[in-house]
């Protein structure tokens, strides 16, 4: 009997976990703040000066042995699985990749993410890149267990009061852990493979499982010393017992996925060692630990990024310097980066292939996101630094240093999405800062803002989002936010304000003046709509497009065999073409989303170049690409730039070449068209040359069309009725007394191959039969004049939630499908067009992975509607 296990949606899992690590880091900083309440935390800046030069100099050696010793991790890990590479290729890498790991959440995924980026670099294979981050992880274990085994053994008695053990169960614990890392050397030395299969797993040589454990050991030696120096000689407890403790509380960290387990590992070695170290040294000690084995690291590793980033750009754009002929031929030579790769990547499989396509950004993604935190940490502390008595600045009201600091919080949003107004605007606030820290004689402060631009300086590239020319506004939103917080700084500082509290207090306190509060809450108000403007989607303006571009147009689409090509003349679209002009995408901008009709028209080789300027036009406007009914004949093509294809339907594409009206298959459509001939209805189709004259009589049917369903002009993906629209395609018109009664528009293919109907309009009060009628006559003229298929559109959500695994938007399609024909005759349309015995194809959407579909399905229906107040009125 199978046993049945309960397992979350996705969704929910998603959901969950971030709660789930919110959760366990508020519970571990109200424990933390209840621990270290007695401590005067204005005292810290002069706690951390008393612990001297020399104590600082020993935490920073125990750093760097352990950070070298990490990257000595990778030295075997290549070995074991026989790919070794010379050091200089992946030190340095090697310790950027840790010093992520270790600041940022989900830390194994992005220091193995990076690690992954370097070795397919290399040549390594994917199989063999999963096996070095398997190595890793157990040498990290090993390391743990030597320590903590260790230091039970050899103090159960001290051991068992840091863990609140007996001091028996303590050393039996000691010795299973010893006993797991002695039974994984003699695995070792017995050379057998465990598991079956992809799952088989050898053992490393006894010589290398030895250095595992011995260089595991010394880094996590060396982690420990390196806060158990900072801790006062008098009131130390003995090392191997310390050592133990935190091994533990270093594992909790790494449990909980808290980025850096900050305040996860705090608490559980107060509550380990607390009892025997003195809380205010503790408290001084694990500020210092931070900044020295966490802090300092990480932007380090971010300065080693930043200059990569720099080298990099300044690489490419010697790569197309025009300097000489023979010099386009050939890229400029230099020395590579150890943070890039020389070489292609080795042939993988195509999960090993996605998992590097996805870390190869990670170096350039990663600089933002590191600066942007570091960003905020810095806002963070000068908000706070107006929180804390006696560490505000002097003659400063708490209100104006608080403002300085949510406003670089606001500003690392900004930061992390590569805006450049928001590098702009962060530069200037971190220089004032450093004046104002600098005027009233604060060191620290200076230093740190100081160090912070310097390293923002030559990241300038990096931030390329909204630096090219946008749509013109007048500037008031900033004007406003400068006036305001200007306003609000002059009354606090200079105009008679009597507020000495820190900024979340005068907001919200009963005792703080109004007059007081108004200039506070002012202050907020500018700095958030600063931030907003600051923050804003810089979408290029909108322009018609000129005769040359249209007549472009035209060429390609006459050239086209997709017929939904004519959709570029609906005079709503933009037009991005390809670099060497041979191809174009037709798309609008709505919301965030840049959403493109249909699959690129023109040459299929000049496809990926059009699609990746196309994509990094978006980027640099930090839009959401999105392609709107494509079909899956280029689905590699979108797979390959990052984009996730999901059924949006199906269309309907009727073979010409044995259609005809004859047999069972087709009586109903027979009958029709007998009833309606009875009815005194008859068929024309009236060349584009010639549709002039009829437009009176096609918009009194469409107006009519439009009247009676209470609704209005759709547009993007559907023709609309515009006269000179209409007049460019053969129009389907069917007339009963010499009266038009419906009408279909037709776009022709420009390979000659098949003709689609667009446009559809009928008299309310006309035969039941019409549009049935005008579908059997169009697809016999198109049959008779030589055309191979007739497409009759998409069936919306059609085909939906068949699949092995379909997705959650696929899911949510077929049961509005099943049951929203209240809304939307989903069934009916199907039924109608399954009736001609069409061929279906699946149409799709490609967009980015992850949450932003549906948010682009309401822009994409946003857009088809003619606005929000189209898609709400159908």
């Amino acid at each position: 009997m199978r046993s049945s296990t309960v397992r979350l949606p996705g969704p929910v899992r998603r959901l969950l976990a971030p709660l789930l690590v919110g959760g366990v880091l508020a519970a571990a900083l109200v424990l933390l703040h209840r621990t270290f309440r007695s401590y005067d935390w204005s005292d810290l800046g002069g706690d951390l000066v008393a612990l001297g030069p020399g104590v600082v100099l020993a935490a920073l050696l125990a750093t760097a042995t352990s950070y070298v010793a990490m990257t000595g991790y990778d030295a075997l890990a290549l070995r074991y699985v026989g790919h070794p590479l010379p050091y200089r290729r992946y030190g340095l890498a090697s310790f950027v990749a840790t010093a992520f790991g270790n600041n940022l959440g989900a830390s194994a995924l992005v220091g193995a993410a990076l690690r992954a980026r370097v070795y397919s670099g290399w040549q390594v294979p994917g199989p063999a890149v999963a096996r070095v981050l398997g190595f890793s992880t157990v040498t990290v274990a090993l390391g743990a267990a030597v320590l903590a085994g260790a230091g039970v053994v050899h103090d159960p008695g001290a051991a068992g009061r840091a863990l609140r053990l007996p001091p028996a169960a303590t050393l039996a614990l000691g010795v299973v852990l010893l006993a797991a890392v002695a039974g994984f050397l003699a695995w070792a030395c017995t050379g057998r493979a465990v598991g079956r299969g992809s799952r088989r797993v050898a053992p490393p040589t006894p010589r290398v499982a030895l250095a595992q454990v011995a260089l595991s050991t010394v880094e996590w030696l060396t982690m420990a010393a390196a806060l158990y120096v900072l801790l006062p000689a008098d009131g130390r407890m003995p090392f191997l017992p310390f050592a133990a403790a935190f091994a533990v509380a270093t594992v909790a960290g790494l449990v909980s996925n808290v980025p850096g387990g900050l305040g996860v590992f705090e608490t559980a070695l107060v509550v380990l060692v607390g009892a025997q170290v003195a809380t205010p040294d503790l408290a001084v000690a694990l500020v210092a630990y931070r900044l020295v084995y966490f802090v300092l690291p990480l932007l380090l590793a971010a300065a080693l990024l930043v200059r990569h980033e720099v080298r990099t750009a300044a690489a490419r754009r010697a790569e197309v310097t025009p300097a000489a002929p023979a010099a386009a031929a050939v890229p400029a030579m230099r020395r590579p980066s150890a943070l890039e790769t020389t070489a292609p990547p080795a042939p993988a499989p195509a999960p090993a292939r996605a998992a590097a396509a996805s870390a190869a950004r990670l170096p350039t993604v990663l600089t933002p996101s590191v600066l942007a935190l570091v960003v905020a940490g810095t806002g963070l502390l000068v908000l706070l630094r107006g929180d804390l008595p006696g560490a505000r600045l002097p003659d400063l009201s708490g209100v104006t240093t608080g403002l300085g600091g949510l406003a670089a919080l606001v500003l690392a949003r900004g930061l992390h999405r590569r805006w450049r107004a928001a590098w702009v605007a962060t530069l200037a606030l971190l220089a004032g800062l450093a004046v104002v820290a600098a005027t009233h004689g604060d060191l620290v402060l200076t230093g740190v803002t100081s160090g912070l631009a310097l390293l923002l300086l030559p990241a300038r590239g990096v931030f390329h989002r909204g630096a090219g020319p946008a749509g013109r506004r007048a500037p008031v939103r900033p004007v406003a936010a400068a006036v305001l917080v200007g306003a609000a700084v002059w009354w606090l500082e200079l105009g008679g304000g009597a507020v000495d509290a820190p900024l979340l207090a005068a907001s919200s306190s009963g005792d703080t003046a109004l007059a007081d509060r108004l200039a506070v809450l002012a202050g907020v108000a500018g700095v958030l709509l600063g931030g907003r403007w600051v923050l804003r989607r810089r979408t290029p303006a909108q322009r018609a497009a000129d005769d040359a571009e249209m007549a472009r147009v035209a060429d390609l689409v006459a050239r086209s065999g997709r017929c939904s090509s004519q959709l570029a003349f609906t005079g709503d679209k933009r037009f991005h073409f390809a670099p060497c002009g041979a191809a174009f995408l037709m798309y609008q901008v709505e919301g965030r989303s840049w959403v493109v009709m249909g699959d690129p028209v023109g040459d299929a080789t000049a496809f990926p170049g059009l699609l990746g300027s196309f994509l990094a036009e978006v980027d640099r406007h930090g839009g959401r690409p999105v392609f709107y009914t494509v079909l899956d004949d280029h689905a590699d093509l979108y797979r390959a730039h990052g984009l996730a294809l999901t059924k949006l339907g199906e269309e309907a594409v009727v073979p010409l070449a044995d259609f005809s009206l004859t047999g069972k298959a087709r009586t109903n459509l027979r009958t029709c068209r007998n009833k309606s001939q009875r009815l005194g209805m008859s068929v024309e189709v009236v060349a584009a040359a010639d549709v002039g004259p009829l437009v009176p009589a096609l918009r009194e049917v469409s107006d009519a069309w439009l009247t009676s369903r209470n609704g209005k002009e759709k547009g993007f993906s559907l023709g609309t009725f515009d006269e000179e629209y209409v007049r460019r395609s053969p129009v389907v018109v069917v007339r009963q007394d010499d009266r038009v009664v419906a009408f279909a528009t037709l776009w022709v293919g420009g390979d000659g191959e098949e003709v689609q109907v667009d446009l559809m309009r009928r008299l309310p009060d006309g035969p039941s039969t019409v549009m049935t009628y005008l579908f059997v006559e169009a697809i016999l003229w198109a049959k008779d004049a030589g055309f191979s298929a007739f497409n009759l559109g998409v069936a919306p959500l059609s085909g939906l939630g068949g699949g092995d695994a379909p997705s959650a938007w696929e899911r949510l399609g077929h049961l509005v499908w099943s049951h929203g024909e209240q809304l939307y005759n989903f069934r009916g349309l199907r039924g109608f067009k399954q009736g001609f015995l069409p061929r279906w194809r699946t149409c799709y959407v490609a967009a980015p992975r992850g949450l932003a579909l549906p948010t682009a399905m309401v822009d994409v229906a946003t857009l088809v509607g003619g606005g929000v107040r189209g898609l709400v009125r159908g």
